[in-house]
């Protein structure tokens, strides 16, 4: 009779990995569109990117995020992209933001979210 010990992630630790890096995509498909002048693309990733988004991360009207939101919706493509070049030094560490909002980061993990199964 043997025993066997494996290790694997929590759900919590999967989706939340999964939800980081949808949002790496969302992210790089906004620049994308800014980059590449399309105003509809941009609007659309912008839409992507915030559905869903707690009331409270939207709070800040000078974010930004916020005024990413607000340059489209006026169809100014130009403050769109200012905005989003103070939204990228924001997440590269300009404004020193938490680790986790850098986006070359490792997607978050966790050490104790793990489950341990032992079958004897």
């Amino acid at each position: 009779m043997g025993m066997r010990i494996s290790a694997g992630q929590s759900s919590a630790a999967q989706g939340g990995a999964q939800a980081w890096q949808q949002r790496q995509q969302q992210f790089k498909a906004l620049s994308q569109a800014l980059q590449s002048n399309d105003i509809d693309a941009a609007k659309a990733a912008y839409a992507s990117m915030t559905a869903g988004a707690p009331a409270s991360a939207s709070a800040n009207a000078n974010s930004p995020l916020a005024q990413i939101g607000k340059s489209l919706q006026s169809g100014d493509l130009g403050g769109a992209q200012q905005a989003f070049a103070a939204l990228r030094s924001h997440r590269r560490g300009g404004d020193n933001p938490p680790a986790s909002a850098a986006p070359n980061a490792a997607p978050p993990t966790s050490t104790t979210g793990g489950l341990l199964n032992v079958v004897a």
